[in-house]
Formats: C-alpha cells, sequence, structure tokens
C-alpha cells in the first residue's frame, strides 16, 4: 500500500483528504505544520507527500525546500496546494522543487488523478536510481568547484519539467530534459579556475560545454547531448540546430527559454519575473526565442 503523508493545518480539510486517500487505498500519515511535517516524512519514508501552503512555521514552500535538500526525497513527488491561484505561488512552487500544484477547491478526482500519475512518474524514475547516483555525484562535484551552480540548474529543471508537461512531451523525454539541465554546466568540473569562476552571460563559455560533452559522453543520449551543447544558444545563434529529430529540438526550445528566465530572475542584474517574461515577449518578438515555448512559458507563469 503506497504511503501519502498530507500535510494541512486546518483539520476539516485534513480529515476530508485523509478519508478521500484511504477509500483510494492509500495509506495516510499527517502533519499540522511545517516541523511536524519534515519529523513525520523523516519517520515515515511517504511515496509522496501533499503540502499545503498556508502552514503556521515553516510555510509549504519552505517545507518542500527542506525536502528536495535531503538525499532520500530528492526524487519524492510533492504536490502543492493553495488557495490562491496566483503566478507567485506557482512559480514559487516550481522554484522550490514541486512536481505539480492544485488550487483549492479542488475535485477529488482531480486530485486523485493526480496523484496516480506522479506516483507512475516516480516508478518509472525509480528505475533510473543507478544513473541518478552518477548524476548526484557529478553535481557534487560541481556544486564544489562552482557554488550556486546545482540550485540555478535545479530550479531551471523543474521549470523546464512543467513547461514539458503542458507541451505534450512524453514522460521519458522530460525526464531526459531534466536530466540534460541539471548537467547542462557539468563541464566547468575540469575547466580552469578562471573559466569556472566566470557567470554564465559571458560569451566566451564554449570551454564548458565542449568539457560537458565530453563527461556526458558515455550516456550516449542524443536529447541529453543536445541540451548540454545548446543550452546558452539562440535562434540567431550559428549554431543553433535545425537538424535535430522534432521531439529533440522541442526539448531544446523549452530548455532555451527557461534558461533565460532563469539568466534574467537570478542572474548578476536580477529583475522581477513579470519584467524577466516582458523581456522574453520582447526578444522572441525579435527572433531570439522560440514562439510556442515562450508564450507556453507565459501562459504557465500566469494562470
Amino acid at each position: 500500500m503506497q504511503k501519502i503523508l498530507v500535510v494541512e493545518d486546518d483539520a476539516p480539510s485534513l480529515i476530508l483528504t485523509t478519508e478521500v486517500l484511504k477509500n483510494y487505498k492509500y495509506h495516510v500519515v499527517s502533519a499540522v505544520d511545517g516541523e511536524q511535517a519534515l519529523e513525520v516524512a523523516e519517520r515515515e519514508n511517504p511515496d509522496l507527500a501533499l503540502l499545503d501552503v498556508m502552514l503556521p512555521g515553516l510555510n509549504g514552500f519552505q517545507v518542500c525546500e527542506r525536502l528536495r535538500s535531503m538525499p532520500q526525497f530528492r526524487n519524492l513527488p510533492i504536490l502543492m496546494l493553495t488557495v490562491l491561484n496566483e503566478d507567485s505561488h506557482r512559480f514559487r512552487a516550481i522554484e522550490a522543487g514541486a512536481n505539480g500544484f492544485l488550487t483549492k477547491p479542488f475535485k477529488h478526482v482531480e486530485l486523485i488523478m493526480r496523484i496516480k500519475a506522479l506516483l507512475t512518474a516516480s516508478e518509472d524514475t525509480s528505475k533510473m536510481i543507478p544513473l541518478n547516483s552518477a548524476i548526484t555525484a557529478f553535481l557534487t562535484a560541481l556544486e564544489h568547484r562552482r557554488p550556486g551552480s546545482v540550485t540555478s540548474s535545479r530550479r531551471c529543471a523543474n521549470l523546464a519539467e512543467h513547461l514539458a508537461m503542458v507541451s505534450a512531451v512524453t514522460d521519458k523525454a522530460a525526464e531526459k530534459l531534466r536530466i540534460g539541465i541539471m548537467l547542462r554546466d557539468i563541464g566547468f568540473i575540469a575547466c580552469s579556475d578562471e573559466i569556472a569562476q566566470k557567470d554564465d552571460t559571458d560569451p566566451n563559455l564554449n570551454e564548458h560545454t565542449i568539457r560537458g560533452l565530453e563527461i556526458i559522453s558515455g550516456l550516449n543520449d542524443e536529447l541529453v547531448e543536445a541540451i548540454v551543447r545548446y543550452h546558452h544558444s539562440t535562434l540567431k545563434s550559428s549554431d543553433y540546430p535545425t537538424d535535430l529529430p522534432p521531439d529533440v529540438l522541442q526539448c531544446v526550445n523549452i530548455a532555451l527559454v527557461c534558461n533565460r528566465l532563469e539568466e534574467l530572475v537570478y542572474g548578476p542584474d536580477p529583475c522581477p519575473k513579470q519584467e524577466a517574461l516582458e523581456a522574453i515577449q520582447a526578444e522572441t518578438q525579435e527572433g531570439y526565442w522560440p514562439e510556442e515555448e515562450a508564450e507556453l512559458l507565459a501562459r504557465l507563469l500566469s494562470n
């Protein structure tokens, strides 16, 4: 029986959600605040977590971030629940590492469908544990070499994964897209100190891309390699790929717009998210970014 952690401080909502899940044969463990949620998670090792955003003490976003910082919960499916359908909450959930979000009040069947989908995807991911372990080792080395790089890649990968969900990308391709973005800067571990300390807006970053492709060559995966190779490209770049298979190119385009948003919001000259989206829209009209993916990005963060 699969175990679900429900974190909800409103007693009637907690009771109702628990009963719904039990009716579908899930084992439920619960917590009523953020600190208790972390304690229960460590003790019970759930298969999925439902986190209310508004919690006493640590809020749902903070709990999500804490869980993601623990090795045993890096791949835990997390669904955020909120009464506010605001783009700021949606963006914050993605940043924190949530796999999805539902706006209250929601239909019980919608909740169950989302849970089933997340658990199925989690089972597929678990088959990739040896690969995930190797990736984790690479990322640990990268974080020592270039502090903050892994956090940036994880934020970007979370956003890309959500964008893939609304772009009809297959689950398998979405997982490879995530891996590619997580490994996009892996080449820095094989670069000189001078190159490793440059920021991501520096035009002379070909070295880390070349080294990255060398490091991941053993994966022998066209999609992952394409993300690592082209994540700094634009549609106007001389190296922008036009001969990739359509499904691979679609994932590259998703990576491009997500990478650009990451640069604008968290780069050397950070700006508010709405301002960043407007900048991407203007740059898209100038031919720098793919229209479909840029439009979907704006819609995802505005709905």
